[in-house]
């Protein structure tokens, strides 16, 4: 399987957006590099903890992904998309490393890490 590179990946994150809610952390990705169809559950770390894949509610445009993607029915990610990772956890405000793995059908898979400070 191929792999997408970390530095492609990087530029999907819109810098800023990390934010500290009532249900946990929150963060913005634009999708400016070309349509995709997720076909794996998005994987999370935050400050190089795993996050339990049910623990990480994902929006597509403002609407909720409720059904895990798969090979046999992927997540489609328009070009210009913006996705909304919600990890729910007790987070506190402050610097947060969130590391994202993803897996892109016809692509392949590729994890990337960003640092921010959380608002």
């Amino acid at each position: 399987m191929a792999y997408i590179p970390k530095a492609l990946l990087r530029r999907l994150y819109v810098k800023g957006s990390m934010q500290v809610t009532s249900e946990g952390l929150s963060l913005k990705l634009r999708n400016s590099l070309a349509p995709a169809a997720v076909n794996a559950p998005i994987k999370v770390a935050v400050d190089d903890v795993p996050v339990d894949p049910s623990n990480v509610r994902v929006f597509i445009n403002d609407r909720e992904v409720v059904e895990p993607p798969s090979d046999e029915k992927p997540l489609e990610i328009p070009l210009g998309s913006e996705i909304t990772l919600l990890v729910k956890g007790n987070y506190t405000k402050g610097r947060h490393k969130v590391t994202i793995g993803v897996s892109v059908k016809g692509y392949g898979e590729g994890s990337f890490d960003v640092e921010d400070e959380a608002l």
